[in-house]
């Protein structure tokens, strides 16, 4: 929602200068200064919030002459720096419980120390559709760790969350902590964040009740500040004895006690629990104000913070006498804390406000539904329309609530606050909600963008029912309805309500359109409908362009190239990645745009480039959390181990992923996408038992690479392995036909080259590699051939040969195009590279166990002989006699110490030569 934040929530509090200093608590926080979080957790009035503003400030006191320390409430910039220690500050409240508002508010925080932050996350919150909070937080956590200061950030009063999306978010803030940070949180209960496993590790200060009390010693000093004369030390001693060393409940004697005679008998009296005797000394303090104070206390309690001005319009106070009572009520320290340094605005001590709420509750006098009233016609008028319609609903005023609401929801949409929007509206009567379909159809978005799906089905449900006259209504219950599906899984009917929505919703419905077209575009190209998807990713895309969304619009971008890339256009594909880095920088989603770009950089052989994207994608993926953009991340690497024969290492990374499946925390569609990178490693490995074992599970309609990810390829890989070459030529004709049909031309590719490897003989694989040159030519296919082997490199000199042979069957233009390709294609299976490990060890093997090593021409003749070729076929490939074919065989065996061909073979993939 659009509206200014509320900068007296970023101050850190000013120092009373009655303060009690509190050296051995000091040093306990100093002696923690290492620690990932402190946390300071005890009730109510025991000095929390003071206990760290006076750490914070206390690099602030200055020596003065004499040795004396002066107090100053503010650092200058360069004391600061001299510190090297700068702390953010963020007082939290009841509002705060919205996981897009308390981000907004931790940044703006931030922002206190460093001057620009939260660049990358605005235009995440700024999103109509609020982005998954794994996106949200790995912008975050990486702004954060380019804060170049060590710095603190401090949240007080976090007892007052209990939105469990906030503490998913402080918890994965804390598990990814940047070096530097220190996270500070003040609250009257324990959170639920992962203290105990920070504390096994050594990494948090916890200061609690019984170390905050005040000591005899503290409670003297405080006594003699707060009444200015000097009690006996048995009366100091009986008195923290029946307080327990509670500062608010000293605080409060030392009020009651101004005044009278003999505090002996006073304390004395004071007898009972905290809560009796708080209820005995609120009696005493209030009942000793004037009058007109009293009135000012009850009509007040309602708000959270005061100043002058909102004083004067809630007590009904045309004179304008609230500052002078603000003013009166701070000077006798009457729980008043001012919020900022110009004191301009205050808020009651907490336990102070509730009992003055208690009282007014059961005053007479005092209609509390129109101070409310009051209360949000001052916050309207001053442009807070939060607060605003916090009192109209405090106050029972629907249609104000109403019509409040209805003015910031798309504001509040955009920005992602939807817990906030559907908590008000859960406030107002369900019958009202009910009677109006516009309201309520706004109460179900507000659920099912805050995820509270079986909350939001029902009322869907009710305005199908009836609204069946009101045929663009329905496209907008239509849109809400594929959300809904979109989040209980079922992408079927997702699909369905979202094209029933563009059907019934007017061009001019840009927003909503837009929404429904990107959603929908994503789903069709994850069920491979890339006709579909492009449609509407293209009006997905114009909606983004114009109502300013850029997130949607990245998105969209990275997805229309994703079509492309299925389609074979790589080229095309690249651009539309590049123009989403471009336009989008460091925004979590490019990601995805970044692990394309390496899939396509690998797929031109350009190791470097591939590399430098994927290192760009683990940047932004590292720390997000998100399980399925890990495993992709994973699976990637994979395959480029695999590439370079680092087949240990392809291991390595599979486990990783396996240990993160054996978690439960990976969707299931995910978890699917992992079996044949299984399947594949294991035959790396030459493991064909194990890979055999994993058959049945391997989904036909499944890969791991993401440009022909509905190709079960796996399977075929397998049997080509295990020799089951009539079984493989049957699959994959049935995965070509779905391919083609498809129009998955990069799958069309992959598929052709196995069924080269499948094909009976050399002659029957001509027309699948020819097929796969053809696909592959136009836009440089590079890899997809090279990671096959030798024995497609022999495949394509073969239709190399016999292209020369028929050359006049071709032009001149399509023959010297395929005759470059081929030689690139041939040049990439020279220089492929291997791995440094794996090289070091092929040399060592060989000058180790070869009484002489091999040559370059007698490895590749060995390569032959290992393929199946005869020495004839060696000879034709290598463009050699066969007598010298021979010769070469005869030495090689020679130097391996083997007898025949069959054993020169195994031989070769013992010592990892072939």
């Amino acid at each position: 929602m659009t509206e200014a934040l509320l900068q007296s929530k970023l101050h850190i509090p000013v120092l009373r200068s009655s303060l009690v200093r509190r050296p051995r608590l000091l040093a306990r926080l100093e002696a923690g200064r290492e620690c990932r979080l402190v946390l300071v957790s005890a009730p109510a009035g025991y000095g929390k919030t003071t206990l760290v503003t006076e750490w914070l400030t206390d690099f602030r006191l200055q020596k003065g002459k004499g040795g004396k320390r002066q107090s100053s409430s503010v650092a200058t910039q360069g004391e600061e720096a001299e510190r090297g220690r700068r702390a953010a500050w963020l007082s939290l409240e009841k509002a705060d419980n919205d996981p897009a508002r308390f981000l907004t508010y931790l940044i703006a925080a931030t922002g206190q120390v460093q001057a620009g932050f939260g660049k990358s996350i605005g235009a995440l919150l700024r999103s109509p559709q609020f982005p998954p909070p794994e996106i949200l937080l790995t912008a975050l956590v990486n702004e954060l760790a380019a804060i170049p200061k060590p710095f603190i950030l401090v949240l007080d009063d976090y007892h007052v969350l209990h939105s469990l999306a906030i503490h998913g978010q402080v918890g994965f803030l804390l598990e990814h902590m940047p070096p530097g940070m220190q996270l500070v949180l003040m609250t009257r209960e324990d959170p639920l964040l992962p203290v105990a496993r920070l504390r096994a590790r050594g990494l948090v200060l916890e200061i609690r009740q019984e170390e905050l009390c005040f000591t005899i010693e503290e409670t003297a000093d405080f006594l003699e500040k707060a009444l200015g004369a000097d009690l006996s030390l048995e009366n100091v001693v009986a008195l923290e004895q029946r307080t327990e060393g509670w500062i608010a409940g000293l605080q409060l004697a030392a009020l009651s006690m101004q005044g009278i005679a003999d505090p002996k008998n006073f304390i004395q009296a004071f007898t009972g629990s905290n809560r009796y005797v708080l209820d005995y000394l609120i009696e005493e303090v209030f009942k000793r104000q004037p009058a007109e104070v009293q009135d000012f206390l009850l009509k007040t309690a309602i708000l959270e913070r005061l100043s002058a001005p909102l004083c004067d319009m809630v007590v009904g106070d045309p004179a304008g006498g609230s500052q002078a009572i603000l003013e009166q009520l701070d000077r006798s320290n009457l729980f008043i804390i001012p919020l900022d340094q110009s004191r301009a605005w205050y808020r009651y001590h907490h336990l102070f406000a509730e009992l003055l709420h208690q009282r007014l509750r059961a005053s007479q006098g005092h209609e509390e539904n129109g101070l409310h009233k009051r209360a949000s016609q001052w916050f309207e008028e001053q442009g807070q329309p939060a607060e605003a319609i916090q009192h109209a609903l405090a106050a029972g005023d629907w249609q104000q609530a109403i019509r409040l609401i209805q003015s910031v929801r798309d504001d509040m949409l955009r920005s992602g606050e939807a817990a906030s929007l559907a908590g008000w509206y859960r406030r107002i009567p369900e019958d009202l909600l009910l009677s109006d379909p516009s309201l309520c159809l706004n109460y179900s978005w507000a659920l099912l963008l805050s995820a509270q799906f079986e909350s939001a089905s029902p009322l869907l449900h009710r305005l199908e029912q009836t609204m069946q006259a009101e045929q663009v209504f329905l496209g907008h219950v239509a849109a809400a309805r594929a959300y809904l599906e979109r989040g209980q899984g079922n992408h079927a009917g997702m699909v369905e309500q979202s094209e029933r929505a563009l059907r019934l919703l007017p061009k001019d419905e840009i927003i909503s359109r837009g929404l429904v077209a990107m959603n929908l575009g994503l789903a069709y190209w994850h069920m491979g409908d890339m006709e579909a998807a492009e449609r509407t990713l293209a009006e997905a895309l114009a909606s983004a362009q114009a109502t300013g969304n850029t997130y949607e619009a990245i998105t969209t971008i990275i997805f229309q190239g994703r079509v492309l890339a299925v389609r074979g256009q790589l080229r095309q594909a690249a651009e539309m990645f590049e123009k989403a880095v471009e336009q989008g920088g460091q925004i979590p989603i490019n990601y995805l745009a970044h692990l394309d770009l390496s899939h396509l950089r690998n797929e031109w052989n350009d190791k470097e480039a591939s590399q430098r994207h994927l290192e760009q994608a683990c940047l932004l993926c590292e720390r997000s959390g998100n399980l399925e953009f890990q495993v992709a991340y994973q699976l990637m690497n994979i395959r480029l181990c695999l590439a370079e024969g680092d087949v240990r290492g392809a291991g390595q990374k599979l486990e990783k992923i396996l240990e993160c499946i054996r978690s439960g925390k990976v969707p299931a569609p995910t978890a699917v996408r992992v079996i044949p990178a299984q399947v594949q490693v294991a035959l790396a490995k030459g493991d064909l038992a194990s890979a055999g074992q994993l058959e049945e599970q391997l989904p036909e309609n499944t890969d791991t690479h993401p440009f022909y990810r509905y190709l079960g390829m796996a399977k075929a890989q397998l049997w080509l392995a295990q020799g089951r070459k009539e079984a493989a030529r049957a699959y994959l004709a049935g995965l070509y036909t779905r391919a083609e049909k498809g129009g998955w031309k990069y799958g069309m590719l992959a598929v052709r080259i196995l069924q080269s490897l499948a094909a009976k003989n050399t002659d029957d694989a001509m027309p699948f590699i020819s097929d796969a040159l053809r696909l592959g030519q136009p836009e440089s296919f590079i890899c997809s051939f090279v990671e096959a082997g030798e024995p497609i490199r022999l495949l394509i000199v073969d239709f190399r040969l016999r292209s020369e042979k028929n050359a006049h069957h071709a032009t001149g233009e399509d023959q010297d195009r395929m005759s470059a390709y081929t030689e690139r294609l041939l040049e990439a299976f020279s220089k492929k590279s291997i791995n440094p490990a794996k090289k070091s060890t092929i040399n060592n093997l060989q000058s180790k166990i070869l009484i002489e090593p091999l040559s370059g021409r007698e490895l590749e003749v060995l390569r032959l002989v290992t393929a199946g070729l005869s020495n004839r076929e060696i000879a034709g490939k290598l463009v050699i006699s066969p007598g010298t074919a021979k010769t070469h065989i005869h030495n090689l065996c020679g130097k391996l110490g083997v007898r025949n061909r069959t054993e020169a073979a195994a031989k070769g993939r013992e010592l990892g030569l072939v």
